[in-house]
């Protein structure tokens, strides 16, 4: 699972369309055929005013979970680890 934070949308000056490239696309496709997950934070996409239909590549109602920091720690108890970038 990929959880972004936050605080890591920063680092992304124009993030609603940071991921419209080509290239980003087959990357988050990519990962996606390996099985990785990507899960949206509820709160921030309220929070940011992010449409998801159109700001987001290959976003799902079942992708958005409620809370970016309760799902880290659902996923820490399922064993996973959360690595700080």
């Amino acid at each position: 699972a990929l959880l972004l934070d936050p605080d890591s949308l920063k680092n992304v000056p124009k993030f609603k369309h940071a991921n419209a490239t080509d290239e980003m696309t087959a990357k988050i496709s990519g990962l996606k055929d390996q099985g990785v997950a990507f899960d949206v934070c509820a709160n921030t996409v309220r929070g940011r005013k992010v449409n998801v239909e159109n700001d987001l590549y290959d976003v799902e109602k079942a992708d958005i979970v409620p809370s970016g920091v309760a799902e880290l720690a659902a996923l820490q108890q399922q064993g996973y680890v959360y690595i700080k970038p």
